[in-house]
């Protein structure tokens, strides 16, 4: 079964145990949590989270196996796509809670702004790769500001405030593990604290509003949590009081007030870190935040070990995705941050975030699985590189052009590796 997993994720069961992990815990509160509308436990959420994982080893298996440097040539069409799908919603897309985001096609809906996570990370990363010289540059900071701005901006007109600001943390994040100055930064933050003294306070003192009503309640309430109780706070002041309840284990399903009598909204989706605290208590919070701490881990791990720039940018920007997506959805849950819609990554119920999120996973499985091959892990162990035409195995066109018929799987002559050299050096590396 190792070695099954192995072969699946690069070299790394780690990052599809912890996966898994997270989604079973799902399952099994979406199947012994969620209240049907006529009472009772309802399991139709379960079953369907178990079709979408399904679907989602699939997708991340494939996107596996796709090369990286497939990826990094693909980054405009990546860019062009994020943007359409963003734009199509705005014709075709249906109206859910006073939103336009999903695309209805019967059997199941699509939010295209989820998959546009993977398409702007795709996008953004694929760019910078190939200015890595200039990478240091107001300008090249700039123009990826300006792109990621493009899908961001659309999405936030849906509305969906939650989702725009993540497309904005995966460009900051993918800026950073690229090596941009600090000074860009500091010079970023403060236009971001003035669009907000503009935003906030001196268009509407003038009449002109940017925010919809829903969001500017939204922040008033997050700065007076006490305040409308029955509108804009009750989501959070339901939320804490499920958490609250919870206490250190957990309460049994039939006991769970907030989440079996109705009272907490959407306990399935944006706010099922509150169900999942109220039925298992402190204890169970904390073993689902610790798979997402491992699973993080790992991710920076392969930041390390890739073994390219763009394996690097790619690494480091599904780590800022899914830190971004925790951090936002539990500081949403228990109050500490506006309520804005952001799921929990495989967590939540939901297909187009599921499916995302394991094709952030298959990503980062391709950078382990470059990082893994032969060549590689000699040039990491002995610090020298593999001679002749960078393989250790050697091809019959390659053995013809140097004039003599080596041995199969054998270096050039002349190669820092040849004959013997090259036998032993497989050999430690079965090892």
């Amino acid at each position: 079964m190792g070695a099954a997993f192995k072969r699946l994720l690069g070299g790394d069961s780690t990052l599809l145990v912890v996966a898994a992990a997270i989604i079973l815990s799902s399952v099994w509160l979406l199947d012994t949590a969620i209240v049907a509308p006529g009472g009772g436990v309802q399991h139709d959420f379960a079953y369907r989270q178990v079709a979408f994982a399904m679907i989602g080893i699939a997708i991340a298996f494939g996107v596996s196996r796709i090369p990286l440097v497939w990826w990094q040539q693909w980054w405009p069409h990546a860019l062009a796509l994020a943007i359409a799908g963003v734009v199509a919603v705005r014709f075709v897309g249906t109206v859910v809670n006073g939103s336009r985001r999903w695309i209805d096609l019967g059997p199941i809906a699509l939010q295209p702004s989820e998959f546009g996570k993977f398409l702007a990370l795709i996008a953004v990363t694929g760019f910078l790769a190939g200015r890595a010289r200039e990478v240091r540059s107001g300008r090249v900071f700039a123009t990826v500001l300006a792109m990621m701005a493009v899908p961001a901006a659309v999405v936030f007109l849906q509305p969906d405030f939650g989702t725009a600001q993540v497309y904005g943390y995966l460009s900051l994040g993918v800026l950073f593990f690229a090596g941009a100055r600090w000074v860009h930064f500091a010079m970023l933050g403060g236009t971001v604290v003035a669009l907000l003294v503009l935003v906030l306070g001196l268009l509407p003192a003038v009449g002109l509003t940017v925010l919809h009503d829903y969001q500017v309640k939204r922040l008033t309430g997050f700065l007076d949590p006490e305040a409308d109780a029955q509108g804009s706070n009750y989501q959070t002041i339901q939320a804490k009081i499920a958490i609250g309840s919870g206490q250190l284990a957990g309460r049994p399903s039939d006991e769970a007030s907030q989440v079996q009598q109705g009272f907490l909204p959407e306990p399935q989706t944006d706010f099922i870190f509150a169900t999942l605290v109220e039925r298992t208590g402190f204890i169970g919070g904390a073993f689902v935040l610790g798979l997402y701490l491992l699973l993080l881990s790992r991710i920076l791990a392969a930041v390390g070990t890739a073994t390219s720039y763009y394996g690097r940018l790619v690494a480091g920007g599904v780590a800022t995705l899914f830190f971004a997506q925790v951090c936002v959805n539990v500081g949403m849950v228990v109050g500490v941050l506006p309520v804005t819609g952001v799921p929990l990554p495989m967590f939540s119920y939901g297909g187009s975030s599921l499916w995302t999120n394991m094709a952030l996973l298959g990503l980062v499985a391709a950078v382990l699985r470059e990082a893994e091959r032969p060549e590689e892990r000699y040039r990491r162990r002995t610090g020298r590189p593999v001679g002749g035409f960078g393989s250790l195995r050697a091809t019959g066109s390659e053995r013809a052009a140097a004039g003599s018929r080596a041995p199969r799987g054998a270096s050039l002559a002349g190669s820092p590796l040849t004959g013997g050299a090259a036998s032993r050096a497989r050999r430690r590396l079965r090892r």
